[in-house]
């Protein structure tokens, strides 16, 4: 019992002097924002989708550029009641098989502290690939599931999506292809120490084409609400909902959330975990299918929400900021399989620099 007593005293006496050395209300604390990107899973990369910023205000007249770079891995084989004992190119069992490759720029202007404009612009490519050796690989020295690629020729491209809405989601061959512009305004309506809200419009500018899925070909809106949380010095907590209207009348309206946990020990680095939360613009289609004389149909299932995890880091030194993600679709299948994320940002204030 006197150990355990000692034990605990001197837990307590750590305790009481973390609280001395770094006190919750210490200013600045080290929170750097989610992480930011757009998601990639086709049927949302043609519409606009909340990129995770951050709710807090900035400095006036700051102006910040970026570039990012996506690699998406992706593989999905309707497969229901067949289980090939070879690999296969049966085109009436895929729905996606590819690589992509998506290299972005934005940038942002404050134009008041709490008011803050910009846009992200996009180039697509999507290709046969020629890392599915080295992904079933990966998958099967950590007995993962490789998302039915093995039953697959590798390095092949097929995407076709059937659904209700007669969107055409299809491509046989290599694209690379121009995407959508997006436009938006951050106002941060609400801010202390402790937490900062914001409201976010957008607008969608239909420079991508549907033939190359790169966009829908007709403009979206979106309206949402941007919440930060920082609880103390090393941890914050992110909270987003909007929704996303498609102007293109076959579409549905779009919910779209984030949950995220941001551990910041460091001023130059911190983990971040994040869930996309978001439901389908599209819905299933019934599909007709026969396997070694066997006849029945199977529904596309693009219908469910998306539950996306994110898992990624942040090193920010002074006004330079790198982030690396790696996004996977692992709860209910809505997603692209693997999409990774590298991103360099700056900030220039104009007021300083002139």
């Amino acid at each position: 019992m006197h150990k355990t007593i000692k034990k605990y005293s001197a837990l307590l006496l750590f305790f009481l002097c973390c609280l001395r050395i770094f006190p919750a209300d210490l200013e600045p604390d080290f929170s750097k924002g989610p992480l930011f990107g757009k998601n990639m899973y086709i049927p949302f990369l043609i519409h606009y989708n909340f990129p995770s910023l951050s709710a807090r205000s900035g400095r006036d007249a700051d102006f910040q550029y970026h570039f990012s770079f996506y690699y998406i891995q992706d593989a999905h084989y309707w497969g229901k009641g067949v289980t090939p004992i070879s690999r296969i190119y049966d085109k009436r069992l895929i729905f996606r098989d590819y690589e992509g490759c998506v290299g972005e720029f934005g940038f942002a202007n404050n134009v008041f502290n709490d008011l803050q404009i910009g846009a992200d612009m996009r180039v697509i490519a999507y290709y046969g690939g020629f890392l599915d050796p080295f992904m079933e690989f990966f998958h099967n020295t950590f007995d993962f599931s490789n998302g039915s690629r093995e039953y697959f020729l590798q390095n092949q491209l097929y995407i076709n999506i059937p659904n209700d809405n007669e969107i055409s989601l299809f491509l046989d061959e290599d694209r690379i292809s121009f995407g959508d512009i997006d436009i938006w305004g951050k106002w941060t309506f609400f801010e202390n120490r402790r937490v900062s809200v914001a409201g976010l419009g957008a607008y969608k500018l239909p420079t991508g084409k549907l033939e190359y899925l790169s966009g829908s070909g007709s403009p979206d809106i979106g309206l949402g609400l941007l919440s930060d949380f920082r609880v103390d010095r090393f941890f914050s907590f992110y909270a987003q909902a909007g929704i996303v209207l498609p102007l293109n009348q076959k579409s549905y309206p779009m919910f779209n959330g984030l949950a995220g946990l941001e551990i910041h020990p460091l001023d130059i680095f911190s983990l971040n975990v994040q869930m996309n939360i978001k439901t389908s613009p599209i819905s299933d289609r019934s599909v007709p299918w026969s396997w070694n004389d066997e006849y029945g149909t199977y529904y596309s299932q693009y219908s469910l929400p998306q539950t996306n995890l994110l898992f990624g880091f942040i090193i920010r030194h002074k006004d330079t900021r790198f982030q690396l993600y790696l996004e996977e679709d692992a709860i209910t299948n809505q997603g692209a399989d693997i999409t990774f994320n590298m991103m360099f940002s700056q900030s220039v204030n104009l007021k300083s620099a002139r």
